[in-house]
């Protein structure tokens, strides 16, 4: 058979096989994906629905569950808390309302087969309808408050009442009455921290169900095996004309090409191919003789090239941990490296100080852009100086406010008087540049002890912040306390008393928290300084 007849036939039967296949694996491909896509939407939202349902409301219908006639019934789905919890399950169900089910909560009972119901995502609406004189779409069924729920059948989600642990279908379930696919996860409630909310008899306080349906899944299957066929139909007939223009045109240059490849692999990397021809496969020949010659040039450097390379990857990753380093702490920084996509801990023992610049808005007045810069880039470079010396982790700036906690990312046994010391060292810093610049600048300092949540959230811009309770007394500790004077909580004074000299002020108005009794630090006590230490928690 005629070389020219080869090549046709192989290019367009090799063509033609490549299209059938790769068309069945994007198919097999973009099926997996999203499934697993759906699979991990169900996760998100049971794991952020199981956070979001109000406990206490939660506990109170539990609680209420028993031998309960019509009204007793009707009464509980009426209530502030049945109707809180229901507006919650909807919402659930809102963020994919093509794809859920069924949302509801069950309560474990004696019987480990029969949970009972507590709230379901539908149950208000139903019964509207069916209030109205509406006709129920066929399948559907009105699950009530305390009636029982036959789990014997479905061990996933009695192992999730009865271990209070979260669990997931691997595989999508045919559902025939309502003809779809679905796949369904239980969470257990749970506290802020994460940990699984039980009732007085220790049981799981409840389980969070969704089922998910794979409706918009087969739908873009159905969309991608056509475009699928569509593309391979498409190829096929271009791979037969182009094979054939091919065969005719490439046999010379291909002949030649052949040869020297053959030489080249041999090891002569001195070969280089004959261009007879100025198309595509004259084209082939050139760039396989550029490739040649380059081959032959690494060949000959290549030792040199890889140490040159290898320097300059390590180079770049210097940086790129530099810069990580800058905006994050390290235990944070190796965490997210490490793949975690949502940081939040719990630090029951910290220390938060805020500190603002006194008059900043009256000063930016009067003082240019630059140098207010210039000025505040100082000050603050001191602080951080201060808050490495001191062992403190800087969370942010924002205008002229600074804001340090001490105990975290790694909790410190003192450190509410760690952050003392830095108080004192910012307030002496600030005197020492007013003096340089012959200015009258002075900061306020507020500082507060308590508990926190600290994380890193988004997937851009990371940055490491504090939330709660803690955070927002400090900040009021800053706002009304005395320029110049580092003004503490009696939480803080409790914690540093034996070590400082405090003032006590006059019970004074605080935002949210009503009267408070709070003090002004004034310096170190006189005594054994040894005695201050600042180990590590482990």
């Amino acid at each position: 058979m005629r070389l020219r007849r080869k090549i046709t036939i192989a290019f367009f039967g090799v063509s033609s096989l490549v299209s059938v296949l790769l068309a069945l694996f994007l198919y097999r491909f973009v099926e997996r994906k999203l499934a697993d896509e759906l699979r991990d939407r169900l996760r998100d939202l049971t794991h952020v629905g199981a956070h979001a349902v109000d406990a206490e409301g939660y506990r109170r219908l539990e609680e209420g569950l028993g031998t309960l006639d019509e009204d007793a019934v009707s009464k509980a789905e009426h209530t502030e808390d049945y109707k809180r919890i229901y507006e919650q399950l909807r919402m659930i169900r809102g963020a994919e309302p093509d794809l859920i089910h069924y949302v509801y909560l069950l309560s474990p009972t004696e019987d480990p087969n029969n949970p009972k119901f507590v709230v379901d995502a539908d149950v208000l609406e139903l019964l509207a309808k069916v209030a109205r004189g509406e006709t129920l779409p066929e399948g559907e069924d009105i699950s009530h408050y305390n009636e029982t729920y036959d789990v014997s059948e479905i061990p996933l989600l009695k192992q999730a009442l009865a271990e209070c642990a979260p669990t997931m279908e691997t595989e999508f379930v045919h559902d025939p009455v309502f003809n779809v696919n679905s796949v369904s996860a239980y969470t257990p409630l749970a506290a802020p921290d994460g940990a699984p909310l039980r009732d007085s008899k220790g049981r799981c306080l409840g389980v969070l169900g969704v089922d998910i349906t794979d409706k918009n899944m087969r739908a873009a299957l159905a969309a991608a095996g056509g475009l699928a066929i569509k593309i391979s139909v498409a190829m096929i007939a271009l791979a037969l004309l182009v094979s054939i223009a091919m065969g005719t045109v490439l046999t010379r240059s291909i002949l030649a090409l052949t040869n020297t490849v053959k030489r080249f692999a041999d090891k002569d990397f001195s070969a280089r191919t004959r261009v007879f021809t100025r198309d595509e496969i004259g084209q082939l020949g050139e760039n396989f003789n550029a490739m040649a010659a380059t081959i032959q040039e690494h060949s000959e450097h290549l030792e040199e090239l890889v140490i040159q390379r290898t320097k300059e990857l390590t180079a770049e990753k210097l940086t790129s941990e530099r810069l990580l380093l800058n905006v994050l702490p390290g235990a944070i920084a190796d965490r997210l490296k490490g793949g975690e996509n949502l940081i939040v801990d719990r630090f029951e023992s910290v220390s938060v100080l805020f500190a603002d610049i006194v008059g900043f808005t009256a000063l930016s007045s009067r003082t240019s852009p630059e140098e207010l810069v210039t000025m505040l880039n100082e000050l603050f470079s001191t602080f951080d100086r201060l808050a490495e010396k001191h062992g403190l982790e800087k969370i942010k700036t924002i205008g002229d406010a600074y804001m340090v906690v001490a105990g975290i990312p790694q909790p410190i046994a003192d450190h509410a008087i760690a952050l003392a010391h830095m108080a004192l060292d910012m307030n002496a810093a600030i005197a020492a540049y007013a003096a340089k610049a012959g200015s009258d600048l002075t900061i306020r300092i507020g500082i507060h002890s308590g508990s926190v949540v600290a994380g890193v959230i988004g997937e851009k811009k990371f940055i490491y912040d504090l939330w709660g309770d803690t955070v927002n007394t400090a900040s009021r500790m800053e706002s009304t306390g005395v320029p110049g004077r580092i003004h503490v909580s009696e939480a803080t004074f409790t914690l540093i008393r034996e070590e400082f000299e405090l003032e006590q002020r006059a019970p004074i108005e605080v935002k949210g928290k009503g009267l408070m009794t709070t003090y002004l630090l004034g310096g170190i006590k006189p005594r054994d300084p040894a005695r201050r230490s600042s180990t590590k928690l482990n």
